[in-house]
């Protein structure tokens, strides 16, 4: 989920500075009561602005994901989940983005 604008905080804090109340600001500009008052507390340690973005966390790189699908064909999800070190759900969500379907199962030894 992205951060609420350094804009829409500040008429938030200067609404509730100006005589309104928490819970008319969060009404009014549509945000939860609890956004309204860390705002407020932000404003007391002096930073409203929205914290940088530490970057991407997708495990599941497109390129990396086709690469690795044109050297393993016969992967399946469980297995590519393995190579990026995330799940087979992780993997499955990665291939439908990319449009790809796989349709295998893993080999599990049983007794006959």
């Amino acid at each position: 989920m992205k951060a609420y604008g350094l804009d829409l905080r500040e008429r938030i804090v200067s609404f509730v500075k100006t005589g309104g109340s928490k819970v008319a600001a969060a009404k009014r500009f549509g945000v939860a009561r609890k956004t309204v008052y860390n705002y407020l507390t932000l404003v007391q340690a002096g930073a409203l602005s929205p914290k940088t973005s530490w970057g991407t966390w997708k495990k599941f790189e497109p390129a990396k994901v086709r690469t690795y699908l044109a050297k393993h064909p016969d992967a399946t999800l469980w297995e590519i989940g393995r190579a990026f070190r995330g799940t087979d759900v992780g993997a499955l969500s990665a291939l439908r983005l990319l449009g790809i379907t796989l349709k295998k199962t893993r080999k599990v030894s049983g007794k006959k």
